[in-house]
């Protein structure tokens, strides 16, 4: 009886931390997206209006950030599934 307890106390420890890394994952790949558009935005931004270049700084800003996000997100994500291999 004493081993079932203890079993069934590790199996929901287990599910709690599998849900715990599942929300780390997720806050993780939305900070590794997130991040890097916003800063290729902004800077983009600026420098257009620093060298009158409007529009096209932002939008290169922004495919430069979309590209270093996917790889940050494909990083993280080969990571997460390598750790539980």
């Amino acid at each position: 009886m004493l081993k079932k307890k203890a079993d069934d106390e590790k199996e929901n420890i287990n599910k709690f931390l599998t849900v715990g890394r599942a929300f780390a994952l997720a806050s993780t790949v939305s900070f590794q997206l997130a991040v890097p558009i916003l800063l290729g935005v902004f800077g983009g931004r600026y420098l257009d209006e620093r060298f009158g270049t409007q529009p096209w700084l932002m939008i290169t800003g922004l495919f430069l950030g979309l590209a270093a996000g996917v790889t940050g997100v494909v990083r993280v994500v080969q990571s997460f599934f390598r750790e539980r291999d």
